[in-house]
């Protein structure tokens, strides 16, 4: 799967430079991107022509919305979890206050008239703990159904396939759990592996920030086919195989 992904991607940009600039302005119009995401998850091989920029950009938006959908509880609990932090804060003045201009007496001056502070911000800090753990696992039981869930609505062009869970439990099942897991995490390491890749080139004296930026907006389109592709074959692993009906065994079975 590692070697197609890689042969998918290369073919698909190597030597393809209008395709590769296409596709960087794509990411500017990011539902153009999504779009181009949608017809690589159908399978479509060598990669798909950059045309029918209409369609392209209505399935780019459809992919948005599923990936909102399966997205939302995490992000709303990530904004719930600092909401006590910042009242705390807001409610102390804390927040506006500029630590940095007082002294060590001052600050601890004024610290001491707001007793209640620390309590609170304990208090707070305790919540957010709670409700980013509770993130993190919901993150990951979206991720194990998500990266499916996009491929099938994919394929299906239907928003609610995303979300058939009961179908899309199956169709792991065919991949094997174990197998599908690896998967997940192959790709999740490849990927952090790219982000420390590009953090690299920050540290540049300077112009790291923009040497950054350019690398990203090249490399990111290869890295966008790689992964797209990778998260096809995934699912492809899984498609039910129709009856091989050459078999004597099985037609003898039919004619029964």
């Amino acid at each position: 799967m590692l070697d197609d992904s890689f042969a998918y991607a290369k073919e698909g940009i190597w030597e393809k430079w209008s395709r590769w600039l296409l596709l960087i302005i794509s990411m500017i119009i990011f539902p153009l991107i999504l779009g181009y995401i949608v017809r690589i998850y159908r399978g479509t091989k060598p990669a798909p022509e950059l045309e029918g920029w209409g369609s392209m950009f209505i399935d780019g938006l459809k992919l948005l919305i599923v990936q909102i959908v399966y997205w939302a509880p995490v992000i709303l609990l990530v904004i719930l979890a600092f909401i006590p932090l910042v009242s705390a804060l807001i409610t102390s003045g804390a927040l506006f206050e500029d630590f940095s201009s007082m002294s060590d007496s001052q600050s601890e001056r004024w610290f001491d008239s707001h007793p209640e502070l620390i309590s609170d911000l304990l208090m707070a800090g305790g919540f957010m703990v709670i409700l980013m753990i509770i993130a993190c696992f919901l993150a990951i039981i979206i991720t194990i159904f998500s990266f499916l869930g996009v491929v099938r609505f994919s394929r299906s062009g239907s928003i609610g396939e995303a979300f058939n869970f009961s179908a899309i439990l199956a169709h792991i099942a065919r991949i094997g759990w174990f197998s599908y897991i690896l998967a997940l995490m192959i790709i999740t390491i490849i990927g952090y592996i790219f982000s420390m890749i590009l953090n690299i080139f920050s540290f540049i004296p300077v112009i790291g920030d923009f040497v950054q930026l350019f690398v990203m907006i090249i490399l990111y389109v290869p890295f966008i086919l790689f992964s797209s592709r990778f998260s096809c074959l995934v699912y492809d692993a899984g498609d039910e195989r129709p009856l091989h009906t050459e078999n004597p065994v099985v037609l003898s079975l039919i004619n029964q």
